[in-house]
């Protein structure tokens, strides 16, 4: 039997927030034709959104694609960034010997955090991936080694030389897309030729608008249309800008009109200071919404961002647009930037102001707002250019690297000081003092399209309502006080002792189930403890994250173990179970029992002592790798000599009743002697039983 050639496999490593995602992934499609045409290697696509399974899954999965002459690993955001790096050692730990690439927009402005001594990764692309890639598959199918760890940028100034979306890549995943995405993506052009202060599309494709032909456009929708049924779907033109040129705008939508290929609704990103009567009415009649990114009513605030040197015009065709749509009943969103720097309470109440005249001024609208707090993103002038804005505004960026950090990067990543004027804190109560009332105003005023894709809309205008609630303002400005306090996570009354926080670089992927929701329940606690220091092993991390705590339920009749995560994940640390280890669990929780059998898989053997003291085990036979005890006792146990192997571990907590216990780690050395050490402080339930605290 003839052996397959070995294939470039690029892999999304999926979304975090799964309702949100779009189906298609035309950045790897376009980059995997391009190889296929120019070097004829096999390509493989993986969309980790859709594939539904765990780490144990995926390496059985790239097998069945295997061999691979190189995986190209998709860094598209700042908030793939920990995620993407946890999935690139596993893949490096799994294949070795496959050179491992990355690419996307945060690879592209921070490629340093992608490469360097002692990364999984052998390259990164900067840019647009389809030349570079082209460059490393050749260099490899020649015998060679990657030498340059950053290649690129080198995008393609003709996109009509690229060959056709060969959406056959995807194949795995189209019986079933439908189900799979809320929207169909596809880029019909690259790049944007404006230079707004906040965008990171100027890191990937700078500023240059390239777009295919007309005609060459209306073939790829056609195309499209062939795998699937467009009716049945909201197409996203993902395009960082939509038509910025008139002609080819009113061209591509009166083809899109003529060849019938208007699909349930169309989504699209464009701007409102070019739309005249006449493209309404087209956008309008091909069924297309659009997104206008608006940022600010405030003409100063539009200077800042850089996003026209025109305010008042700029201003005036919103106003423009609010009319003409609800003339020709094309709906729209105006996307608003709250907290940018230099943004001051006078220039958020000037923005409300317009806003509530463009949305209010009527009996009913067309348009819905979008509300998003200032985000800085690597790649953008702004994060180039911090120390500026700082001392020109008063801004203060707290977490210059948050996407480094594993838990709440979109507050991370939010949580800055507009002004000299207005901090975090200010700018919320103000943000929701402000736009709460006028997003209820909108919803009430608003005028779809009398057909089934009104739900698309209601539910983005419910959204939006659900992030102004009153909870969501108290949220985040609890979350401001305790990051003020320097806590990334809620006190547990836990403190480590002489112990340094733990790396954050784990070998486990995260983030590979993200339809399931008890999956996604885990990975954030998962994330929690990672950023506050309680996870040290990747056997621990992959444990936490396969095993759900709801399957293993048991009544406690002692009133024990009632742990906090953070606790609880110190604990086990400290126990270190070992592949094959014999365990002694002295305990009620099934949950903890399955932890325990997950770390010490098929060879070991977890012993889980359900009797009524605790204390005292009785059905114990033989030595044990380890021991553990969930509970407080006044001192240590008599018996642990009798129970452990040599180099053995003992670990519970020793200490008062009604304060603080020491989480001891007690380990039996090869002279019969018992070594006991504190490793953390806090207060736990206390046993009952013949060594507890309380009779049995």
């Amino acid at each position: 039997m003839k052996a397959r050639p070995p294939a470039v496999t690029l892999i999304s490593p999926g979304i975090i927030k799964w309702t949100d995602m779009d189906f298609g992934l035309p950045h790897l499609v376009a980059i995997g034709g391009y190889l296929q045409q120019h070097l004829g290697v096999r390509v493989e696509i993986l969309d980790l959104s859709y594939e539904g399974t765990g780490h144990r899954a995926l390496v059985e999965k790239l097998e069945s694609l295997g061999p691979h002459l190189m995986i190209g690993l998709s860094c598209y955001s700042s908030f793939d960034y920990m995620r993407v790096m946890s999935l690139a050692r596993f893949l490096k730990a799994s294949l070795p010997d496959v050179p491992l690439v990355a690419g996307g927009y945060h690879a592209s402005a921070l490629p340093g955090d992608l490469v360097f001594d002692g990364s999984p990764f052998d390259a990164v692309v900067v840019g647009e991936g389809e030349l570079p890639m082209r460059e490393i598959a050749e260099t490899l199918l020649g015998g060679g080694r990657i030498q340059t760890p950053i290649v690129g940028p080198k995008n393609i100034e003709d996109v009509n030389e690229l060959p056709p979306y060969r959406w056959e890549l995807l194949n795995h995943y189209w019986p079933k897309a439908e189900q799979l995405g809320r929207k169909l993506q596809v880029y019909l052009s690259r790049g944007c030729p404006y230079h707004c202060a906040f965008c990171m599309e100027r890191a990937k494709t700078e500023y240059k608008w390239r777009a295919f032909s007309e005609d060459r456009a209306l073939d790829e929708l056609t195309r499209l249309a062939r795998f699937t049924n467009l009716s049945k779907w909201v197409v996203n033109i993902a395009d960082p800008l939509f038509g910025f040129k008139r002609s080819w705008r009113r061209k591509v939508l009166e083809g899109i009109i003529d060849r019938k290929l208007m699909p349930k609704q169309c989504w699209t990103l464009t701007r409102s200071d070019d739309l005249e009567t006449e493209d309404v009415e087209l956008l309008a009649r091909a069924r297309f919404s659009i997104g206008i990114g608006a940022e600010s009513g405030s003409p100063r605030m539009l200077e800042i961002m850089d996003k026209t040197r025109d305010p008042e015009r700029y201003l005036g065709a919103l106003e423009r647009l609010a009319v003409l749509s609800r003339q020709h009943g094309l709906n729209w969103a105006a996307n608003v930037i709250v907290g940018h720097p230099g943004e001051t309470l006078e220039t958020m109440r000037e923005t409300h102001g317009f806003l509530t005249k463009l949305y209010a001024s009527a009996p009913e609208t067309c348009g819905w707002l979008s509300l998003d707090a200032f985000r800085l993103y690597p790649g953008a002038l702004i994060h180039e250019q911090m120390a500026n804005y700082a001392e020109r505004y008063g801004t203060r960026f707290r977490h210059v690297q948050w996407w480094k950090s594993w838990y709440d990067g979109a507050f991370l990543a939010e949580h800055i000081d507009p002004s000299h004027s207005l901090d975090y804190a200010g700018r919320v109560k103000e943000m929701y003092r402000l736009y709460r009332p006028l997003l209820g105003e909108i919803q009430r005023r608003f005028r779809g399209q009398g057909r089934a894709v009104d739900r698309v809309f209601e539910r983005s205008l419910s959204e939006q309502q659900t992030m102004m609630s009153p909870r969501m303002e108290a949220l985040l400005l609890d979350r401001a006080a305790r990051a003020e306090r320097q806590e990334s996570v809620p006190p547990a009354r836990l403190r480590i002792i002489g112990q340094g926080s733990a790396p954050k670089e784990i070998h486990v992927p995260v983030g590979l189930m993200v339809r399931d929701e008890a999956a996604r329940r885990r990975e954030q606690m998962v994330r929690s403890l990672l950023d506050g220091g309680h996870l040290r092993t990747d056997r621990l991390v992959e444990a936490l994250l396969v095993v759900d705590a709801k399957d293993h339920m048991t009544a406690s009749s002692s009133g024990t173990e009632t742990l906090s995560p953070a606790t609880l994940a110190v604990v086990l640390e400290a126990l270190e179970p070992a592949l094959g280890d014999r365990v002694l669990y002295l305990g009620v929780s099934g949950y903890v029992a399955a932890l325990l059998k997950d770390m010490v898989r098929e060879g070991g053997v977890v012993e889980f002592e359900r009797e009524k003291d605790l204390t005292s085990p009785r059905r114990a036979k033989g030595r044990y790798d380890r021991v553990l005890m969930l509970g407080a006792l006044p001192r240590r146990p008599p018996w642990i000599a009798e129970r452990l192997h040599v180099g053995g571990r003992f670990v519970g907590f020793i200490g008062p009743r009604f304060r603080t216990q020491d989480l001891s780690v007690i380990t039996f050395g090869a002279e019969g002697q018992l070594v006991e050490r504190a490793i953390a402080r806090v207060q736990v339930p206390v046993l009952a039983g013949k060594h507890g605290w309380l009779a049995a």
